[in-house]
């Protein structure tokens, strides 16, 4: 770990802005088996001193990282680059799991030239969402990895004790049950693996037709303040695809979160009458301090009242 300090210099002092006892201990939060994270960077600039904080607790925590060399530099690699060191952290027999520092965007332009042939020969376990719901989507795609959909580290710095509890919980293969709100309910139990991610990259996934195929699944979308004018744009156009006629069912995550409340549920309203499988909300996921990690091959079900179950 101080390694990785050094990498970002006279940052380190800032990440004091962060420093507050009461945060949640990160003990355990990605499981028992996993000792090294691999850190890299596919999108944005990463913010130093939010990401010193964050790998500080950490490495407080137990866990060893390898970060890659342009999570530390003040502009933006090029995806060729980008591709080259996920790859190098993916292939290390050190590395136990892959987090990435931040969201953004870019990761869309390193998922088109990763060597995924590669990439196959070790079945790593991938933590992203936001921006990286394109990488996470094209690993179901290809069959490569085992892919979450969980908070980057910078995102992590603000989780919540409870969003904790739930993350390590995931990890390791005992998840709690969780109880979602009906907006369409079924009329028996729904059972499938999930998927999903960010509205607006699913919805550019549809439209470059990439997007990995939704039968059976269940299906978890979240949205940001950032997407918010463009939300029922963005569900009719994927509603025209015909992306949801086969999935399991669709669950409302944290979904414009600064729009006027009535305003955002007329719209999922709309949306799930405009479909044929069931519709369910408040499940713990997305850009908030309450997220969750959701396990790509953990199957789910869950009952028409609500209540969500994973497969221990």
């Amino acid at each position: 770990m101080k390694k990785t300090i050094a990498l970002f210099g006279t940052a380190f002092a800032m990440s004091t802005l962060w420093a507050n006892k009461t945060l949640p201990d990160l003990t355990g939060i990605y499981g028992p088996d996993v000792k090294t994270i691999g850190i890299p960077a596919i999108s944005s600039k990463v913010p130093k001193a939010r990401f010193i904080a964050v790998t500080n607790r950490l490495a407080k925590a137990g866990y060893r990282m390898k970060v890659a060399a342009n999570v530390a530099e003040n502009s933006v690699a090029p995806a060729e680059r980008r591709a080259r060191l996920l790859e190098e952290l993916w292939m290390d027999p050190e590395v136990d799991l892959i987090v990435f520092a931040y969201g953004g965007q870019g990761a869309g332009d390193v998922v088109k030239i990763l060597d995924w042939e590669k990439l196959k020969q070790r079945d790593m376990r991938v933590i992203g969402f936001s921006d990286l719901t394109m990488l996470v989507n094209t690993m179901m795609v290809k069959g490569v990895g085992h892919p979450h959909s969980g908070p980057v580290l910078t995102t992590l710095g603000n989780s919540s004790e409870a969003a904790v509890k739930r993350m390590r919980d995931m990890m390791s293969g005992c998840p709690a049950d969780i109880k979602l709100k009906a907006v369409k309910a079924a009329e028996a139990p729904v059972t499938g693996l999930p998927m999903g991610g960010l509205l607006e990259r699913l919805h550019r996934l549809t439209m470059n037709g990439t997007l990995t195929d939704l039968t059976g699944r269940v299906v978890f979308i979240e949205n940001t303040k950032k997407y918010t004018p463009r939300t029922e744009e963005f569900l009719d156009a994927m509603i025209a695809k015909g992306i949801f006629e086969k999935a399991a069912a669709v669950v409302i995550c944290d979904f414009n979160t600064k729009a006027p409340k009535n305003k955002t549920d007329a719209i999922l309203k709309k949306f799930a009458e405009r479909i044929p499988c069931p519709v369910y909300a408040g499940f713990p996921y997305g850009h908030i301090a309450n997220t969750s990690i959701i396990d790509f091959r953990r199957e789910l079900t869950i009952t028409p009242d609500g209540t969500l179950s994973w497969k221990k």
